[in-house]
């Protein structure tokens, strides 16, 4: 595959700003110590069976030990949940990520106790493409809150999927 130009990347880069993503903090637990990031890129990929794909670049500090678990949770944030997008996406805030909120047993990964909506995934498959890896996971729990609301990000910035964006 050629290297794309540095044109192409940027408007690229541009065109996916332009696309809005519900906003996601992907968990697991290794050896007894939770781990999670922020993540955008997560799909449903089938109803039969329920499963869905997050795809995690290969830099991130949870990747190694994603391809080692058998489980994944997805959280899915709500609109007043834009602090923990942000402290899960600052390496820094490691060690507060998981002071309160969450529910840890390390059985199975962290779960997010008032999430838009939280998925347990039973990591099935993964394929290495660019500078990501496409990791597969076959739904096994699912919980949902009430309200409606999911925390989305849209040209840098936060935003509820009811109220104005939020500047970063």
């Amino acid at each position: 595959m050629p290297a794309p130009s540095d044109q192409l990347d940027e408007a690229f880069r541009q065109a996916m700003r332009r696309v809005a993503s519900t906003v996601n903090v992907i968990t697991i637990c290794v050896d007894g110590r939770p781990m999670g990031i922020t993540a955008t890129a997560m799909s449903s990929l089938a109803m039969n069976p329920p499963s869905l794909l997050v795809c995690i670049n290969q830099t991130a500090s949870l990747h190694a030990s994603i391809r080692d678990v058998t489980h994944f949770g997805v959280n899915v944030l709500h609109r007043d949940q834009q602090h923990l997008a942000q402290m899960f996406a600052d390496r820094s805030k490691a060690e507060l990520r998981f002071a309160s909120g969450w529910e840890l047993d390390c059985a199975h990964p962290p779960r997010l106790a008032d999430a838009q909506a939280s998925l347990l995934c039973r990591r099935i498959d993964h394929h290495q493409f660019g500078t990501h890896s496409i990791f597969i996971g076959v739904v096994e729990e699912v919980r949902v809150r009430g309200e409606v609301d999911p925390l989305i990000y849209l040209d840098g910035s936060y935003a509820g999927a009811r109220s104005e964006r939020v500047e970063v």
